[in-house]
């Protein structure tokens, strides 16, 4: 069959096993459209951890993988070996063994774990091997999948869409070759070369990829520490600034009590003065002291008394100005600090957006260069 015929109506997966073997491009198609749901599924940092013929559904338009059922968890034929015995969560490198076991009973027609009862099953999956499917390309894909370490399986559901789309090619060509030619063992060990060539470069790739992104995370570290320390050294000035305004409750009083000694001084004057004028309206002059000496006396003594009230007026008007810069500098500091702290949350904001964009990049350049 070289186009894949997709059932009228939807049934699941176990029921097409029912009906018999799939053909093989039947069954690698399957396992690409089944391989495309699960890696959406891992992209959004998800798993699904409950894969079986049961949870595939063959629909007119593809395949749906249907999704687990909370809460329920079930030792079947497609479990991986660290969930069923050691109770361990399912993670994606579960569901990519999973993803195996379904692979291999839609490729050979039959289970590659077996067992009567859970623990049976149970057993099966942590020691027996896989048995092998017939053909030496396909035992190559599984064995990628059906480690019973997790660390020794591929960690990436990519890894097997790759393999996949490999396994897929050479089968249309075996399939579409007349005859086996003389030259075929030749022609198996050049393709099987260039598949080789073609993953080193992929994983070369994807090798740089991940520097790259680890490269990005540590600048981008480095960058948030760094905009840490402005902040905490800004953070700092600010409630400097902040603790001099707010000594602006003691400029207040400092500045009335000025604006007090001011009045008082000019009272005094005021008060000298007038005693000054009584004194010489109760005294007239007398012939040894001519009127116009005592006059001139009270101007003199008046001009001295004027001089130290503008003294005294110009002292504290000095210290009422001083008051006055004290306030508008504490008040500017603190404007400027704010000022500061803006600019530098933009700058944050500028740098997160910068990180963000260059990781999505990264992530869409690996994407494009594992597909």
């Amino acid at each position: 069959m070289n186009t894949l015929e997709f059932p009228t109506t939807t049934k699941t997966l176990r029921q097409r096993l029912g009906e018999g073997r799939i053909p093989v491009q039947d069954g690698l198609r399957y396992a690409a459209l089944l391989a495309e749901a699960l890696r959406k599924l891992h992209d959004d940092g998800r798993v699904h951890g409950s894969i079986t013929p049961d949870a595939v559904a063959l629909t007119a338009e593809g395949l749906d993988l249907l999704p687990a059922v909370p809460g329920i968890v079930r030792v079947t034929a497609y479990t991986a070996p660290e969930v069923a015995a050691d109770h361990k969560p399912a993670d994606a490198r579960s569901d990519i063994f999973s993803f195996g076991a379904v692979v291999f009973e839609m490729l050979t027609g039959r289970r590659a774990f077996e067992g009567e009862t859970d623990s049976a099953i149970a057993e099966s999956l942590c020691g027996a091997p896989a048995p092998p499917s017939g053909s030496p390309a396909v035992d190559r894909l599984l064995a990628g999948c059906l480690g019973k370490d997790p660390g020794t399986r591929w960690q990436r559901i990519q890894k097997v869409q790759l393999e996949l789309k490999l396994l897929t090619a050479a089968s249309r060509r075996a399939s579409a070759a007349p005859a086996p030619a003389r030259g075929s063992t030749v022609s198996d060990a050049a393709f099987r070369e260039e598949m080789a060539q073609f993953e080193a470069r992929v994983n070369a790739k994807l090798q740089a990829h991940e520097q790259a992104g680890v490269e990005i995370q540590r600048s981008a570290g480095e960058a948030v520490n760094s905009l840490r320390a402005q902040l905490s050294a800004l953070g700092e000035q600010l409630s400097a600034a902040q603790e001099q305004v707010g000594r602006e409750s003691d400029v207040g009083p400092a500045i009335e009590a000025a604006g007090e000694r001011i009045a008082a001084h000019a009272q005094r004057g005021i008060d000298s003065l007038s005693e000054r004028i009584t004194f010489l309206e109760q005294n007239p002059a007398t012939p040894s002291e001519p009127l116009a000496a005592q006059v001139e006396t009270g101007l003199e003594n008046l001009r001295e008394q004027l001089t130290e009230l503008h003294n005294h007026v110009a002292a504290d008007m000095h210290e009422f100005e001083l008051n006055l810069k004290a306030q508008s500098g504490a008040i500017d500091s603190a404007r400027t600090a704010m000022a500061q702290t803006d600019d530098l949350v933009e700058r944050v904001v500028e740098a997160l957006e910068s990180l963000q964009s260059t990781v999505l990049e990264q992530s869409e350049d690996r994407v494009l260069a594992l597909n």
